[in-house]
């Protein structure tokens, strides 16, 4: 009887204790790992800078991240009745703790570095902080795979 009240405890500890993520708005507990979680098609559907929405002035961005270790990022839009396309590839990372996502583009001498706020199977938030001009810009991409 002692063991069963002690394992009854001890499961509504670890079911009712906060979780430790390393994401503010990530998820407690997954069976997927985060390069798993990363290496998806994404499409931009949010975009805010210092908190206000932006994603309708903002051409379609679409984000792919492989497995080898390389993305790549294009957008559309029109301007002018004529359509615009932008494109860049390069290789991505991780930081030590996986809470920070370096995107290196091709030619570039350093990579930007991008606060991973979400990071679900089909959902990414990341930050991005410019310390010159003080602005935070916060993307939100999402997935239908």
């Amino acid at each position: 009887m002692r063991f069963f009240v002690f394992a009854s405890m001890l499961l509504s500890l670890i079911l009712l204790a906060p979780s430790c993520s390393k994401y503010p708005n990530g998820p407690s507990f997954t069976l997927r790992t985060k390069n798993n979680r990363m290496v998806n098609d994404w499409k931009l559907t949010s975009y805010l800078i210092n908190g206000v929405e932006f994603v309708d002035a903002v051409p379609e961005t679409k984000m792919v991240i492989e497995k080898d270790g390389t993305y790549s990022r294009y957008a559309t839009e029109m301007v002018l009745n004529q359509l615009h396309s932008a494109f860049e590839y390069g290789t991505w990372a991780f930081n030590d703790e996986k809470t920070s996502l370096f995107l290196l583009k091709q030619g570039a001498d350093l990579p930007v570095q991008f606060t991973i706020l979400e990071l679900r199977a089909k959902k990414l938030v990341i930050q991005y902080y410019n310390k010159v001009t003080n602005v935070t810009y916060i993307s939100t991409y999402s997935t239908d795979k």
